[in-house]
Parts: C-alpha cells; structure tokens; sequence
C-alpha cells in the first residue's frame, strides 16, 4: 500500500503534513517501599518527569517525605521537588503538593505541574490558574 504523503512549498519553505511532532516534556508515576533509610518500610510515592527548555533538558524529581500529610481530598502535602538541568548540573529544590492517585504534582510557587496522565506520555510544564 502506498502511504498518502503530502509535501507544500511555501516561501522556499518545505512543509510535509506527516511529520511527527517532537515531544518537549514527559512524567512518570510510582510508588516504592524502600527497604533502609529513615523512611524504611514506608510507602513513597515517586513522580519524575522531564522537560526541554530552551535547548537543555531538565530532569525532575518529586518524592513524599516524612513531612508529607494526606488530606481528605487525597492530596500529599509538603512533597520535595527537585529541579536538574543535566547540562549545567544546577539544581534547584521547590516545595510541592501531589495527588495520591494519579501521581500530578503541583508547584503553586513557580505555576508548574507534572502530570504523569496526560496525553502521549505524561506532561511537565506551566499552567494557567482559571478561577
């Protein structure tokens, strides 16, 4: 079978209609039980995610911590968040809630979220707050 592929020029600029779109962001979700440590035999719940910005690529860590407290609504309070950009080796370390059944971690302070359910494998980046 021949595949229907569509090529435009426009302005001596080549578009080609089947061309995937690149994925900038992605996130993952988890649950462990670590076996030493001080939180030894204790549930984590574990959210990673990574996004590309501005051409260098930012790895993301957020994980319950002793100081995590579940509300009624079944939302974590008090994750640890950690931002890595794997170019340079900064990081930087934020404080976060997260939803203990789907894994999607919100950072009120910088208006980021990481949502390991959201469409072609996961989200990591900004939001905007509808009131």
């Amino acid at each position: 079978m021949a595949q229907n592929r569509k090529s435009y020029n426009y302005n001596n600029q080549s578009y080609n209609n089947n061309k995937q779109k690149v994925k900038h962001s992605g996130a993952k979700y988890t649950t462990y039980t670590p076996v030493s440590g001080p939180n030894k035999g204790v549930e984590q719940h574990l959210t990673t995610g990574w996004r590309l910005a501005k051409g260098e690529l930012i790895a993301i860590k957020c994980v319950t911590t002793t100081k995590s407290n579940l509300s009624d609504k079944g939302w974590f309070g008090s994750v640890a968040c950690t931002f890595t950009n794997t170019k340079t080796g900064v990081q930087s370390f934020h404080w976060g809630t997260m939803q203990k059944n789907g894994g999607k971690v919100v950072i009120d302070s910088m208006a980021f979220v990481i949502n390991p359910r959201a469409k072609n494998g996961g989200y990591a980046g900004t939001f905007i707050r509808s009131n």
